[in-house]
């Protein structure tokens, strides 16, 4: 005699993951949207409150005590350095990180609990496939890039204007904030979404590739190095269905953005460049990502990186 407890547990892919849920309903996904983009939409009210409370009370003396200079970050056309103040750069990057709260409000509510199933089919972070990722990944980021940066005859000099205290508070805001702001985007793109429509297809390519546009639209550069995001989307999206989890996919990215961004806080380049770039930078970004996706794939076969989680229906 066979009962329901007894079944033989079925294998679920990561971007199926909310099947865990055990009252699953089509309209979930929608719901966890409409929570998170409120919660999202107030937090980034008191966000934008308190910077300008901190401007006009001095903290920030880079603006003089004027909001309006503050305000002006949020003007694309305006030019602004998001690296002239400490005010600019939060404004700039901190309501990126407020999407973790606001998902994770969401989530809470709606379900699937453990919220950790955002993270892997494991139901947490594993932090030492993240560790080996993120040593995976600095070392690719660092040869590949900076030898194409070599070869079209790039130098990295650095602003010695740049010296000082401001810069050492910039640089410790990068390396706290980037991370939270990479791990933010995972959760939103590889994380929610991949989930979401796993729930409605079952077929893994449109939880991989239908994210990966949206991905896209959300940054504002060049059309090679547009191209070369919605490329990053596409591995991300790929990598994070084959290891069953974001690890590998927020190690790629937090050790890109920061990179960037030490760089351009430096006075080394500039991240947020509109001007046009060569095709070379989509060929680099290209040969960078398939290597790192062929190591992580093998690595996490060698290692036995768990892929699925095991379930009772």
């Amino acid at each position: 005699m066979t009962s329901q407890n007894t079944q033989k547990p079925q294998r679920i892919w990561y971007h199926r993951i909310d099947l865990a849920d055990p009252r699953p309903r089509w309209w979930k996904p929608l719901a966890e949207l409409g929570i998170g983009l409120l919660a999202y939409l107030l937090l980034n009210i008191l966000l934008l409150a308190f910077l300008t409370l901190a401007v006009t009370a001095g903290f920030d003396p880079a603006l003089g005590r004027d909001p309006a200079q503050l305000l002006l970050a949020l003007d694309t056309e305006s030019q602004v350095d998001h690296f002239s103040s400490p005010s600019v750069f939060l404004l700039v990057f901190l309501p990126v990180t407020l999407m973790f709260p606001a998902l994770l409000l969401a989530r809470l509510v709606v379900g699937p609990r453990p919220w950790g199933l955002i993270n892997s089919v494991a139901g947490r972070m594993r932090w030492r496939w993240l560790a080996t990722c993120l040593g995976l990944a600095a070392v690719l980021i660092a040869l590949i890039p900076l030898l194409f940066d070599f070869l079209l005859g790039a130098s990295y000099q650095l602003d010695p204007a740049l010296m000082g205290s401001q810069l050492t508070m910039m640089l410790v805001l990068i390396l706290l904030v980037v991370p939270l702001q990479a791990y933010a985007e995972e959760l939103v793109f590889r994380g929610y979404l991949m989930q979401a429509l796993g729930r409605w297809l079952k077929n893994p390519v449109w939880a991989i590739v239908l994210p990966a546009p949206l991905f896209m639209l959300g940054h504002t550069y060049s059309l090679w190095a547009q191209l070369s995001i919605l490329l990053v989307g596409l591995v991300t999206g790929y990598i994070t269905w084959r290891t069953g989890g974001l690890e590998a996919a927020i190690a790629l990215h937090v050790v890109n953005n920061l990179l960037a961004l030490l760089l351009g806080a430096l006075g080394a380049s500039d991240p947020f460049s509109q001007e046009v770039e060569t095709p070379l930078i989509f060929v680099s970004s290209l040969l960078t990502q398939l290597v790192y996706l062929l190591a992580v794939v093998a690595l996490a076969q060698r290692l036995k990186v768990q892929q699925t989680r095991l379930q009772r229906f």
